[in-house]
């Protein structure tokens, strides 16, 4: 594989790709051509972005998109990690981190624009190195946040990584808000080195099963006639007793858990995603248990949209905080998504669940 030659640094690109080869190693798969070529460019930026002649740079970052399992995530994490900013200086936030700080500022602040400004400051100041994951907007509150976001990076000139599974101009697709979304477009298009990853290969449906993490979870198929506790228990799992019902959270927020086991929760799909629980939730659970179970999960179709949308979020959360889910269902993980209209995003959902073992 021909190379161009990048100029040392204390962030050497041999060194780096050293480590993403040893990353990669392990699960069998090396860097495809798109991988090493993108690696390339964003260690040349980072390097440039670290020297004395940083206020020279033309752009302020690298906007990677596409399909879920590229290794998007993955690749830009290794080089945000490996760059060589003080301590405490580098920023990495996800999608939705990004709107709970908001929410929390809205419960502070008198009015929206001071919200957003606290939540803009509290994220940027100070920080030399912004990496926001999973970038993806579907309302117009969303873009509208994202906008000022964008504006600000650019105007104090943050080295800035983003990823997404969406080009800039397929952001908020509706055509009644599209026109939102526009400022930020303008600035991933003026600012930013927006590159395309897909090789053509979901690398998680290929990764073998890891020993903790996500990863490490199960997707397990209760047929018909099958007890699902039946399917959990000759799986290894011990059911929840009648008498383990409880409940979690407080107030309006309330949400019905089949057991509660030190650090391990169990809902059913129903109590946990047809009640009204919002992101925030999953969000506040996860820093309470690290290992969940959801049963009763059916096929999407014959559930609500907002159910679904919940489903697509839950999983986007556990991913996130890397913690295992044994999901026991109704259906494969194949079939699960089989809807003429499914939820935005569900496709990145899908991906994700091929990192669960099966039966």
């Amino acid at each position: 594989m021909e190379t161009t030659e990048i100029p040392r640094s204390s962030f050497a690109f041999d060194t780096v790709f050293a480590q993403l080869e040893n990353g990669l190693t392990p699960q069998g798969v090396v860097l495809d051509s798109e991988q090493y070529d993108l690696a390339q460019q964003v260690v040349k930026f980072l390097q440039e972005a670290t020297s004395d002649d940083a206020t020279q740079l033309g752009q302020v970052g690298y906007f990677v998109y596409g399909p879920p399992g590229r290794g998007k995530t993955w690749l830009m994490t290794q080089l945000f990690e490996a760059a060589p900013y003080p301590v405490g200086t580098k920023r990495q936030v996800h999608f939705h981190d990004f709107f709970r700080g908001l929410q929390r500022q809205l419960g502070a602040k008198t009015s929206t624009r001071e919200a957003i400004e606290a939540t803009l400051n509290e994220l940027l100041t100070g920080t030399q190195l912004f990496f926001f994951d999973e970038l993806h907007v579907h309302d117009p509150g969303s873009a509208a946040l994202l906008n000022r976001l964008l504006a600000v990076i650019a105007k104090r000139g943050i080295p800035t990584l983003i990823t997404s599974n969406y080009a800039p101009e397929n952001l908020l697709q509706e055509p009644a808000f599209h026109h939102v979304i526009e400022p930020s477009i303008t600035i991933l298009r003026e600012h930013f080195s927006v590159q395309a990853l897909d090789g053509g290969t979901d690398y998680r449906s290929l990764h073998a099963a890891r020993d903790s993490g996500f990863a490490s979870g199960r997707w397990l198929v209760a047929e018909p006639g099958d007890h699902p506790y039946q399917v959990l228990r000759s799986a290894g799992y011990m059911p929840p007793r009648p008498t383990e019902a409880t409940t979690v959270l407080e107030g309006h927020r309330a949400l019905k858990a089949l057991a509660v086991r030190d650090k391990e929760i169990w809902f059913d799909f129903a109590d946990l995603l047809q009640a009204r629980s919002v992101t925030s939730d999953f969000m506040d659970l996860t820093e309470d248990y690290d290992h969940w179970v959801l049963t009763g999960i059916p096929k999407l179709s014959q559930t609500d949209p907002a159910s679904r949308q919940r489903f697509v979020t839950l999983i986007d959360v556990l991913v996130d905080r890397d913690i295992p889910l044994v999901a026991c269902a109704t259906v494969s993980r194949e079939s699960l998504a089989d809807m003429e209209e499914p939820p935005p995003d569900l496709f990145r959902t899908q991906s994700r669940l091929a990192l669960l073992r099966g039966q």
